[in-house]
């Protein structure tokens, strides 16, 4: 009994978690913050840092396993607020957790600031580049080109194109860079735009964001070569840039790259 106890007091003391992060750009921001070694399971989408990958997986983004969550037993478990269904199950089952919204970049720098209070430590190693790259990107001249930011690299036109609208980090980028989103119609978040919407939108550059988990192996020459065909400005000008860096697409403390990344595709 003496043993155990002194166990337990050994464990308290050292503060150590044993947390589970439900999205990439959460474990992502637990390794920046030092308390790496505190992971015991991760989405099956985390891929950075390297380390991330030896972690349990306990799912993707619509499928994570109260099972295997549970057989890990976490002492904190943080998801993104649509996993809140989740969340509160594990409440009940008397597992702490925490809810965080990751959409724009005030919550993305919101989030950092409640993991790092979460785990006793300093959130301004992660801020600070953040508050740096918006700086440097509000220096930039303003500009009336219209910026339209598709996900992904389809090259069937017919199946739609999924594209950044508003109240999420792409548009803050694009209007801290100077330029204007060319979508304008009022559905936030992730709309899906059909051909006779792309040439109504009529965008003066065109940003396609690739991930080879998603997009694999596509000709990037290809692709612009389509682009490049459709009656819209960007086409007609070839404003079409294609952009494969991963953390384009995690909302984590990676978004002062993201910030530096695009500001320099749309106002090069």
């Amino acid at each position: 009994m003496k043993l155990i106890l002194l166990i337990f007091l050994a464990f308290s003391l050292h503060g150590s978690e044993r947390i589970i992060a439900l999205a990439p750009s959460i474990s992502e921001i637990v390794f920046a913050l030092g308390k790496g070694d505190e992971l015991v399971g991760v989405s099956e989408y985390s891929s950075y840092p390297k380390e991330v990958t030896k972690i349990t997986q306990v799912g993707g983004y619509t499928n994570p396993s109260l099972e295997k969550i549970f057989s890990l037993n976490p002492s904190l478990v943080i998801g993104q607020t649509h996993y809140n269904k989740t969340l509160q199950q594990l409440n009940k089952l008397g597992i702490k957790t925490l809810s965080l919204e990751m959409t724009t970049i005030n919550t993305i720098q919101d989030s950092i600031k409640k993991i790092a209070k979460a785990l006793n430590t300093d959130p301004s190693p992660l801020l600070n580049p953040i508050n740096e790259a918006i700086k440097k990107a509000q220096g930039k001249p303003k500009t009336d080109q219209r910026i339209l930011i598709v996900y992904g690299l389809s090259l069937d036109m017919n199946r739609g194109l999924y594209i950044a609208g508003h109240n999420i980090f792409y548009e803050d980028i694009i209007h801290l860079c100077g330029a204007k989103n060319a979508y304008e119609y009022k559905r936030t978040a992730q709309p899906v735009l059909n051909y006779e919407g792309l040439i109504a939108l009529n965008p003066d550059k065109v940003i396609l964001l690739h991930h080879s988990a998603t997009d694999g192996n596509v000709d990037f020459e290809k692709a612009k070569e389509i682009w490049y065909n459709i009656p819209i400005n960007a086409g007609k000008n070839k404003e079409i840039i294609i952009l494969s860096k991963d953390y384009l697409s995690i909302p984590s403390q990676r978004i002062s790259q993201s910030i530096t990344t695009l500001c320099e595709a749309i106002s090069p």
